[in-house]
Formats: structure tokens, C-alpha cells, sequence
């Protein structure tokens, strides 16, 4: 029986239990469901707490694809849905309908792009808001940065304000805390940055909105917002932009606040299945690196690598909903492993290496199975160069490549000696030689570039997240709620879940998007049966027809 039909078996027995009492007929509004933690929080409450009376989620359309078709895309065919589908089948349908209203809206747009009166309208009865949207990147266009998490967030606790209890649950990151080796705990120094620099956060969003309209180059633009970032103590950009929105919110008196911080969030442990991922996350790219030639990993073995899989960060979010729900939550909550289970940076290579070294046996080429699969990895100080180092390496790719590149073989040989030992195919033969060493050159500029973002947390500076927040909250529940919602870092054993969750789930959701390859949906659910599920609606209707019905309501 997998980990997922366990939680739902325990269902049955905690319909007492206060997490359930507490979701039960609440509204709820949620942002960034189509986003790697945010639909795995929502594939699990509709899942686990269908006493929720209606969540009404924000999705953005795309080009091709409105919000309504991108969400029923996501439960019809993500596999994060899976699990709802194999219980449901059709009838998962009939949930989304019940449950779940689609509305399309902007973030970065006052009121998320709503008209007050349908704004009004929309919060008139929720009961809290689920800020999961954000941007991700280490260092992206910081005007994008800005918008999506300073922004956005801003504009989602607009909505809050509008509602009866003004609650907004907002999610963060633990690295707001900067350039620092210590123990980070669980509180918002207001109006004071990493390094300890007071600033006025609102002065700080209007300086570097300024100066950004002033460059006209997106590297202009990112070495400007870097400078600022690295003055105030943030390593870089997105750190910078979730730094400024949590500073920017606790400004507010409008809203109730509870902000969560999870650290690294990778693969799931149990829900929806083992080892699910999406996307290409913060370890995918180390875990490639260390699947290759190149063997000397740049960290410092001692420094906390700390992981959590995203199904422990969703369930926990659960619950400090549900503390916040019922006004008992406190202000800041991080979700990690370090405080009560360390994994280092040298016990992650050396798991990885042997994690990889089987699979590599077991699935990998000859080349793969021979060679690569006996090679050892360890920390090594990135400031150091080695002779067969990656940058050696690169610059080896580099010169051959630029001496490769105008060489004519038929230029320096007789017009004999070139068509005895065919010039020709050799001279081709040297062209192949010398795409092969361009593209070694650019994939190891990736990797150095990759490395140099990294290097302030898995070298430079090494943390400890208290957690004592979350423990206390599970401590409140009592016997299949608390396995089905509790804070569970404690459990992990780390070799375990690195060779039979991490290692795999990696290399069949994340890794071949490094690859350039595609990673497959499930297949969609069969044509909706009217005659045996009654009338449908499609989510985006009802969120449309809602909404105008309760503005003509309030008018």
C-alpha cells in the first residue's frame, strides 16, 4: 500500500481532530497553485480535507491557454493530481466544480488586476489568503524579481485587507537571512537588513525601481539590483526581492500576517508519490553536475545542506494554516531540516556519488557503467584551481575550439600528402572535434555560472533554521492527525531518502530538463459523462457567473 493510501485511510479516524474541524466550510483564496509547492498544498487539501467549503484559486492565462483551461490542465494531467484521480476518477470533476473556482487575475496588478467592486465582492467571505506565487530564479530581470515577489505579494494582502478577518498566510524562504553562519530564528528584524543595515524597505523599493529605469540592458539591470542586495547583506536578487516583500508586509496594519519559510524544497517523500518533482529545483543541477566527469564538488563539507521534501513543507503549511485560521499562529514559522536534522554538504556528495554510482550500473551506458560509475566525488574549495578542474577544463574547450575553428588542414599539407590520407574526411572529422569543444565550452560556462549563484549557500556561509514554531504546532496534535500533519523532519533517514527518493525522482522529473528533454503528463481524464455526472460547469464559468452575481448582490 504506497505512503499516499495510508493518508487517506487516516482519514477516516481524525474527522475529531482539530486541523479538519478547523478547514471545515472555510474559504479560502490561494495564489501560485500551478507552482511546484503550491499544487501539491492543494492537490492534498482537497485530497485529505474536503470539509473546505470553497478555495478559489488566482491563475494567470497564457497565450493559447486561459486560466480556466491552464488549472483544469494541471488536476486533469500533472501527477501531482494522481492520487485524486485514481480515487475519483470522473469524479474528480465533480470536486473542482463543488470546491474549487477558478479566477483570472494578475498579481502584479493593483487588486490583482480586479475591479474594486469585484473585489469587494470576491472577499466578502474569505476567510484567509494563501500567498504562494513568486519567483524562483537566483538572478532574474529584477524588474520581473520585483514585480512577482514584492509586488505580488503586496497585491495579494490587498485582497486580504478586503476580507472579514484579514488574514494572510504568506510564503517565503528561509535565505532571507542573508549572508550569515548562525542560527537564524523564527522572527522579522524590522526595518533592519542581513548585515544589520537599518533601512526603509519602502525607500529601498522606490530607489531600486529608479535606478532600473534608468539601464537599458537586462546586465545592467542585474549587476545594479546585485550591488544593492549584496550592500544590505542578500546574496542576490530573489533573496533581496523576498527580503524586501517580508519587510515591506510587516509595515502593514491591515492585514494579520503569518509568513512561512521553508528552506530547500525537493522531492516527495510519500504524497503524491515517491520521489515526485517538478521542474528544475535547487539540487537537480548539483546531482547533474555530480552525474558527470567532474567529480570535485566546490562546497565546504561542514555547511548544513538543508533539504525538505515538499510533501513535509505542504503538510506543515497545512497546518500553520490552520493555526491561523483560528488566530493562534505566531509570526514567523521555517520549515527545515538542520535544527533537528542535519545533513551536511559532505554527507549529501558522498550519498549522491553512491546513489548515482548504482544507478549508473544499473541503467547507464558502457562508458556510463565502467568508468563514470567508479569515480569518486568530494568537497573541494572552489577558490582553488586543479589541473582537471571543470574551469581547466573549459579553458582547454575554449582554446581548442578557437584554434579549431579557421583551421584548414588542406593549408598546411601538399595537395599529395592531403589526398593520401584523406584530407577530406579528416578535415571533417576536425569540425566535429571542434562543435564538440564549443558545446563542452558552453556547458561548463553553465556550470561555473550555476556554481557561482550556489557558492553563498553550499560554501561561504553555512545555516541553522530554528524550527521550534512547527514542533510546538505538531505537539498540539494527537495520533493519526499528527502522522498525517505533523512536522516529520526528525524521521529522515538521509540515505535512505537520497538513493531511493531523491536520486531517482531527480532523474526522472528534473534532470532531463537539463537534458532538453521533455518530461510526459498523465493522461487526461475520459470525456466528462453527463448523463451520470450531472449538469458541469466549467470552473472558470462558475468564477465568472460568481462573481458578477455578487456584485450585483452588494450593489
Amino acid at each position: 500500500m504506497s505512503g499516499g493510501e495510508n493518508e487517506r485511510d487516516a482519514v477516516a479516524s481524525i474527522r475529531a481532530g482539530w486541523v479538519a474541524e478547523t478547514f471545515a466550510d472555510k474559504h479560502l483564496l490561494v495564489t501560485g497553485v500551478t507552482g511546484f509547492l503550491g499544487k501539491v498544498w492543494l492537490a492534498m487539501l482537497l485530497d485529505f480535507l474536503p470539509e473546505v467549503g470553497r478555495v478559489t484559486v488566482i491563475v494567470r492565462g497564457k497565450k493559447g491557454e486561459d486560466a480556466d483551461a491552464r488549472f483544469r490542465r494541471i488536476y486533469e494531467r500533472s501527477p501531482v493530481f494522481r492520487p485524486l484521480r485514481q480515487k475519483l476518477g470522473q469524479g474528480l470533476r465533480a470536486l473542482v466544480a463543488e470546491k474549487v473556482r477558478v479566477v483570472d487575475a494578475r498579481l502584479v496588478e493593483p487588486l490583482c488586476g480586479l475591479e474594486p467592486e469585484a473585489a469587494r465582492a470576491l472577499m466578502k467571505d474569505v476567510d484567509a489568503v494563501v500567498h504562494f506565487a513568486g519567483l524562483t530564479d537566483f538572478e532574474p530581470d529584477p524588474q520581473q524579481a520585483i514585480d512577482a515577489n514584492v509586488r505580488g505579494a503586496w497585491h495579494a494582502a490587498d485582497l486580504a485587507a478586503l476580507s472579514p478577518a484579514k488574514r494572510y498566510v504568506h510564503v517565503s524562504t528561509t535565505y532571507v537571512a542573508g549572508r550569515r553562519s548562525e542560527e537564524i530564528p523564527e522572527r522579522l528584524d524590522e526595518g533592519v537588513s542581513p548585515n544589520g543595515t537599518p533601512f526603509d524597505p519602502s525607500a529601498e523599493l522606490e530607489g531600486i525601481e529608479a535606478e532600473l529605469r534608468t539601464l537599458d540592458t537586462k546586465t545592467k539591470r542585474v549587476d545594479a539590483a546585485q550591488a544593492r542586495a549584496e550592500a544590505l547583506g542578500w546574496p542576490n536578487i530573489y533573496t533581496y526581492t523576498k527580503g524586501l516583500s517580508e519587510q515591506l508586509i510587516a509595515t502593514r496594519n491591515d492585514v494579520v500576517t503569518t509568513t512561512f519559510r521553508p528552506a530547500i524544497v525537493e522531492c516527495a517523500r510519500r504524497y503524491p508519490f515517491e520521489g515526485w518533482n517538478e521542474g528544475i529545483n535547487t539540487s537537480g543541477p548539483l546531482v547533474w553536475l555530480l552525474s558527470t566527469s567532474f567529480r570535485r564538488f566546490p562546497a565546504r563539507p561542514s555547511n548544513i545542506f538543508d533539504v525538505v521534501p515538499v510533501d513535509t513543507v505542504a503538510r506543515t503549511m497545512m497546518l500553520v494554516v490552520a493555526e491561523a485560521l483560528r488566530d493562534e499562529s505566531q509570526e514567523v514559522y521555517q520549515c527545515a531540516s538542520g535544527h533537528r536534522n542535519p545533513l551536511t554538504m559532505g554527507r549529501a556528495v558522498e550519498l549522491c556519488a553512491l546513489s548515482l554510482r548504482k544507478l549508473l550500473r544499473e541503467t547507464g551506458t558502457d562508458w556510463e557503467k565502467h568508468v563514470l560509475s567508479r569515480l569518486e566525488a568530494y568537497c573541494h574549495d572552489p577558490s582553488k584551481s586543479e589541473v582537471f578542474g571543470y574551469r581547466r577544463m573549459r579553458q582547454a574547450a575554449k582554446a581548442t575550439r578557437n584554434f579549431l575553428r579557421d583551421f584548414k588542414l588542406e593549408r598546411k599539407l601538399s595537395p599529395d600528402l592531403y589526398e593520401r590520407i584523406d584530407g577530406e574526411r579528416l578535415q571533417e572529422e576536425l569540425r566535429s572535434f571542434s562543435m564538440k569543444c564549443r558545446t563542452a565550452d558552453r556547458k561548463l560556462g553553465q556550470v561555473d555560472e550555476m556554481l557561482r549563484q550556489y557558492r553563498p549557500f553550499i560554501y561561504d556561509h553555512s545555516y541553522v533554521f530554528r524550527t521550534d514554531n512547527l514542533v510546538n504546532a505538531t505537539a498540539r496534535l494527537v495520533g493519526e492527525e499528527r502522522s498525517l500533519w505533523g512536522f516529520d523532519v526528525e524521521e529522515i533517514c538521509w540515505r535512505h531518502y537520497w538513493s531511493k527518493v531523491q536520486i531517482p525522482g531527480l532523474d526522472k522529473w528534473s534532470l532531463p530538463l537539463l537534458r532538453g528533454e521533455k518530461v510526459p503528463e498523465d493522461e487526461p481524464l475520459p470525456p466528462a459523462d453527463d448523463s451520470r455526472e450531472g449538469v458541469r460547469r466549467k470552473t472558470g464559468e462558475v468564477a465568472r457567473v460568481d462573481i458578477e452575481a455578487e456584485i450585483r448582490a452588494t450593489a
